[in-house]
């Protein structure tokens, strides 16, 4: 255990692996983190007359994160809340990319819960990412992508104040994305077609210089049988033509 002595009290906090049940506190103390947060910006935008500012600092925020785990018995410091929450975060955009891709190509493969470990290691995915944690993270994350939405002064909010619904919103974000998915495989399809037409083309050149060699080995081969042959006959001829000369002149 590690032991952190303060002013006001004295926490040992618990180290080693996270346990399911204080990793679905953390997720929890983030959501509610954030919408005490959106209230609040919600409030001083109201009272700046539509600007508003957070000078709530990051170690604050991640302060109160420890002190809601702590009340529900997730017994970790404020550094350690904010690296697990950064590496499930990591590991969560890394599967929601994969499935998003996944139902986008409509294919055979599987789904990432589907996956054998090593399967999940071969295409760069988090081994362990349980489905509970997953969903989870889905809400907060929405909620966030809409609140903040909400609750910006840019142009896009005030065409929003017409009455369009934050689930449009999200569904557009949703569309989007699969849309820029769809386009990704398909350049990488395309250029995995261009790179097989081109292995192919050289394949068939390869294939025809080799035909080219052959036939000039055979052509070689028969020139040179036919001018052995032909040296054979001109020395038959010449010892011939000596013998029959030798008999011609032998005395009578």
């Amino acid at each position: 255990m590690l032991v952190v002595v303060g002013e006001e009290r004295r926490r040992d906090y618990r180290k080693g692996n996270w346990t399911l049940n204080e990793t679905m506190v953390l997720i929890e103390a983030k959501k509610t983190d954030n919408e005490r947060r959106m209230k609040r910006l919600k409030k001083s935008e109201e009272r700046m007359g539509g600007s508003s500012s957070s000078s709530r600092s990051s170690e604050m925020r991640w302060k109160w994160v420890e002190d809601y785990c702590w009340r529900y018995g997730c017994y970790r410091s404020q550094n350690q809340c904010n690296d697990r929450w950064d590496n499930l975060m990591r590991d969560f955009k890394k599967v929601r990319t994969y499935e998003m891709s996944f139902k986008v190509e409509e294919s055979d493969r599987l789904s990432y819960w589907k996956l054998e470990r090593h399967e999940r290691k071969e295409r760069n995915l988090p081994s362990s990412l349980l489905p509970e944690i997953y969903e989870a993270l889905i809400e907060v994350v929405e909620r966030r992508d809409s609140d903040d939405d909400e609750n910006s002064n840019s142009p896009e909010r005030k065409r929003r104040r017409g009455g369009i619904s934050s689930s449009k919103s999200n569904s557009h974000k949703v569309s989007s994305a699969i849309s820029k998915c769809a386009s990704i495989l398909a350049e990488t399809f395309q250029a995995s077609e261009e790179k097989e037409m081109r292995r192919h083309k050289d394949l068939m050149r390869i294939k025809e210089r080799k035909a080219k060699i052959e036939q000039s080995k055979a052509e070689i081969s028969v020139q040179s049988m036919d001018s052995l042959a032909a040296a054979i006959n001109q020395l038959a001829s010449s010892i011939l033509g000596s013998v029959a000369d030798k008999g011609s002149v032998a005395p009578k």
